[in-house]
């Protein structure tokens, strides 16, 4: 699974610390899920998109395709628009 945490947290101005601090887990924690080595509980995966402000579907692409989405979401996964 890819992940564009590290994109949408830079455009914020966050650090993976603040992050952390703003989802209730561990820099490490974020540095792990950003980098891929650990994937994310579906709760941990959704707290980091409402706090990058984005729909989880742009934040996580499951397959690498980025063809998931949600019904009635106007969001594309390569957007910056919130859901």
């Amino acid at each position: 699974m890819e992940n564009r945490i590290e994109i949408y947290r830079k455009l914020l101005g966050l650090s993976q610390h603040r992050l952390g601090k703003k989802v209730g887990i561990s820099r490490v924690s974020v540095n792990k899920i950003e980098t891929g080595k650990t994937i994310p509980s579906l709760k941990i995966a959704n707290d980091i998109a409402n706090v990058l402000n984005v729909c989880v579907y742009q934040v996580f692409d499951l397959d690498g395709t980025g063809r998931y989405a949600h019904t009635n979401c106007s969001c594309e996964n390569n957007q910056s628009v919130s859901c």
